[in-house]
């Protein structure tokens, strides 16, 4: 989910689609300047069967294509990505995450590896694809993974946590004065 823009790295995750089997269909949502480009690619590879690019998601759409995916991925490749929302809008429903780790970002700490889901080298199609294989090889992986999503989600990510945590770093502040 995002704009189609370069920082998001969307082309690894159509190459990564070249590397899974057909039981995965990768769904990009968002539009954007990389639209057709986007598309060529997926087109030259043969993939419309297995990538599709689905246009601008309204807030209302949202949750049905979150409760519908078995994981969340998110391709991004520069530090552009600070921290990746739409990663803790998908721990919400319980979804597994495959994240980049992008030095300089806070991308890959959002999805703690090993907990909530697994961080790829960024721009590394073929790591994108173990890592989604990874969590989807063993109903017993993924549920593992589903819980740790959620349980970091409700950990860290809540809107009470967060404003918590953030009144605490500000109340800190002050009394370093």
């Amino acid at each position: 989910l995002g704009r189609l823009v370069e920082y998001k790295g969307f082309e690894h995750l159509i190459e990564a689609a070249r590397y899974l089997n057909d039981r995965f269909v990768i769904l990009i949502g968002g539009s954007g300047p990389l639209k057709e480009q986007l598309q060529a690619k997926i087109d030259h590879f043969g993939l419309g069967e297995k990538v599709k690019l689905l246009g601008f998601l309204s807030e209302k759409e949202l949750p049905a294509y979150y409760k519908a995916c078995d994981l969340f991925c998110l391709s991004s490749v520069y530090k552009t990505e600070a921290f990746g929302i739409v990663q803790i809008e998908a721990m919400s429903y319980a979804k597994p995450v495959v994240a980049t780790t992008i030095e300089g970002s806070g991308v890959h700490w959002v999805n703690a590896e090993g907990e909530s889901g697994l961080n790829a080298k960024k721009g590394d199609a073929r790591a994108l694809a173990k890592a989604m294989r990874a969590i989807t090889s063993h109903p017993m992986i993924y549920a593992r993974y589903s819980e740790g999503a959620k349980q970091r989600f409700k950990a860290m990510f809540t809107l009470e946590k967060m404003v918590n945590n953030m009144l605490a770093v500000y109340t800190q502040k002050e009394e370093t004065r």
